[in-house]
């Protein structure tokens, strides 16, 4: 009864949000379409940051907000889900079940922790490390629930609990941290990742590879940093970890099965085609978008069920909520177009983007996005501003769209202070594992680290021409 009660409080809150910006006067230069596009994405932003539901469910009710208001119908507010952005995501997600289902991620995690020899920082680094390669191509949240039973497993051969439990909280924020940063390198990493790639797209030629290319540099920076704060950070008065429990484990996995080695393989081939398909598409003759990296990652997971190493049920637990994220996120950022709330967005943002110096507005960009993803989810985020920093491109030929949208979209990995800022936190608080005191101590700190990192890359970038 108690939480009826919480949820009825919390949608109550978002309604009474969504109907007060209908109930405002329109702004001069603002249609009544592009108010009611503002008032979903009021709504979404309130859904979100309240949950009243879970993520899946508030992305929907997203959708049907958006129908209800009239900015869209429902063709408008659904075929966003047959996009090939949201078929790579899917056929991701399944070829890294198969990684899951055939012991491939526990096999590395364990390899990493016996690699250590025992001593923290190593196992550390090598679960951090792990986690960060992993999320590039699972969905982070997977990620980090995979690994944090390992983490635990390793922190309960310590026979004092107080220290157990230091050690605890330092893997487990490693893990959650580095599932996130490992994001930051390929579309698949995220959804906001996701939703800004299906805008740019719109605009220029845009793959895999064009997202590696920038995602990849500040993930070198903002890792190795991530592992050197959490050390000197985290209280921890253990240096070395009895590592006999992971061993025996690992010898009881024996070696590496066929199967595995024949999904790392798929893994890389599919990898390899998503990053340089469109060579070969031209080379072979092949039609356009025959090797696209939707297509390449459905023959994929063609080859998998076919080899009967992945079937239906096995794909059953896959975050199918991520999808009716994503789709939520596009579909809120064409109707905020498609109504002239993003033009109206652009016109009041544009005198405070454009009338600094480049250094202040990726500074402005990068903070703003990392420090709003606590509250807003980060394909909501994406979906509101990515397409007003094109618009911004378009009419101020002083800046490209990927200077504006790769940082904004990239700062979203940074959400480390709340547990409502991404699954990874929600997951780490709800085990109970750490404080949230410390949780926004070290979030904050992270945070502000990582982005004056991702600043700096980002304005080298641009004056050495590459964006």
């Amino acid at each position: 009864m108690e939480r009826e009660f919480d949820v009825t409080v919390r949608f109550t809150v978002v309604l009474a949000l969504t109907v007060v910006v209908l109930l405002l006067p329109t702004p001069p230069g603002l249609s009544l379409s592009g108010k009611r596009a503002l008032a979903a994405f009021v709504f979404a932003g309130s859904v979100f940051a309240m949950q009243p539901v879970s993520l899946p469910f508030a992305s929907l009710m997203v959708s049907v907000a958006m129908v209800v208001l009239g900015v869209a119908d429902s063709t408008q507010a659904f075929e966003v889900l047959s996009r090939p952005i949201i078929i790579l995501i899917l056929g991701s997600l399944f070829v890294a079940e198969a990684l899951r289902k055939h012991g491939v991620t526990r096999r590395l995690a364990l390899f990493s922790v016996v690699s250590s020899g025992g001593d923290v920082g190593k196992i550390l680094l090598g679960l951090m490390a792990i986690a960060a390669l992993l999320s590039m191509w699972m969905e982070n949240t997977a990620t980090a629930a995979v690994l944090i039973p390992v983490a635990l497993t390793i922190a309960n051969q310590i026979p004092e609990k107080e220290r157990a439990r230091e050690v605890t909280v330092l893997l487990v924020f490693g893990i959650a941290y580095s599932a996130s940063l490992g994001g930051m390198v390929t579309i698949t990493g995220s959804a906001s990742n996701a939703v800004a790639s299906g805008f740019l797209s719109e605009i220029q030629p845009w793959g895999f590879l064009d997202w590696m290319k920038y995602g990849l540099p500040p993930f070198m920076l903002i890792f190795p940093l991530t592992w050197w704060v959490l050390r000197r950070v985290v209280p921890v008065s253990t240096e070395r970890i009895d590592i006999s429990l992971a061993r025996e484990e690992l010898d009881n996995l024996g070696p590496a099965r066929s199967t595995e080695w024949e999904v790392i393989v798929v893994l890389n081939a599919t990898v390899l085609l998503w990053a340089a398909g469109s060579y070969f598409e031209s080379y072979l003759l092949l039609p356009p978008t025959a090797l696209s990296p939707a297509v390449v990652a459905m023959v994929a997971v063609a080859y998998l069920s076919l080899r009967g190493i992945i079937v239906w049920d096995d794909v059953k637990g896959v975050s199918w909520g991520m999808f009716f994220i994503i789709g939520a996120g596009l579909a809120l950022g064409d109707a905020l177009k498609r109504t002239g709330a993003t033009a109206w967005l652009t016109e009041l943002i544009s005198p405070v983007i454009t009338g600094m110096p480049l250094l202040v507005t990726l500074t402005f960009l990068v903070f703003v996005s990392a420090l709003l993803t606590n509250v807003i989810n980060n394909s909501t985020m994406a979906a509101v501003f990515v397409p007003i920093m094109i618009s911004l491109a378009q009419v101020e030929s002083s800046f490209t769209a990927v200077q504006l949208v790769l940082p904004l979209t990239l700062a979203t990995t940074f959400g480390y202070a709340l547990p409502s800022a991404s699954g990874r936190m929600a997951l780490i608080s709800e085990t109970g594992i750490v404080e949230r005191g410390d949780m926004m101590k070290y979030g904050l700190i992270l945070t502000v680290l990582s982005s004056v990192v991702l600043v700096l890359v980002f304005y080298v970038l641009t004056v050495l021409g590459v964006t």
